[in-house]
């Protein structure tokens, strides 16, 4: 869904990034890295993070779709030219928590996830942590660094993942016959 980004001790979730430019007027290519890029449309403003560098916020002039590919073309207020809008590349667009699509019920912000207490289901025995979540397409892949801290993956679906406790930090879970073998 998104990850976490520290700035100022205030955390932030990361929802899109600057991946290029288009045109010599100033115009972005912004990647939506949301499940909801329609988000973009009902914002008024962006918050941009690029590292070394004070946050900033861009007023938005006009955003719309890169139509037959996964971005966004980005207008914004004081960048009028390709140079300007080059040393935005690679800056990513974040919300605070309390700008966060409200998620259906058992679905999780990844970054509420990561660091997770993976437990073996039937024996309670502590796997190791959820350091990581990979986007296939067909299902996510949860990956558990174990106690002996070596990564080892696990499908993301219901047959594996029994409970998520988010407020307790942990996620029920039991590995496929054979997977960790």
């Amino acid at each position: 869904m998104s990850k976490k980004t520290e700035e100022n001790s205030a955390k932030r979730t990361i929802i899109g990034k600057i991946v290029g430019t288009h045109g010599i007027k100033g115009v972005m290519l912004l990647l939506p890295l949301t499940d909801y890029p329609d988000r973009f449309f009902d914002m008024k403003e962006l918050v941009l993070e690029m590292p070394e560098k004070p946050s900033r916020t861009l007023k938005i002039k006009e955003i719309t779709p890169y139509v037959g590919q996964n971005t966004l073309f980005l207008s914004v207020e004081g960048i009028t030219d390709k140079e300007q809008a080059d040393k935005l590349k690679t800056g990513v667009i974040t919300v605070s928590d309390n700008e966060k699509v409200e998620l259906p019920e058992n679905e999780y912000w990844i970054d509420d996830m990561i660091g997770l207490k993976v437990l073996e289901s039937v024996t309670g025995f502590e796997l190791g942590v959820l350091s990581e979540i990979l986007s296939t397409g067909s299902n996510d892949v949860y990956m558990i660094k174990t106690l002996e801290g070596i990564v080892k993956p696990i499908p993301a679906t219901a047959k594996v993942i029994h409970s998520v406790d988010i407020a307790e930090g942990t996620m029920t879970i039991t590995v496929p016959e054979g997977l960790w073998d």
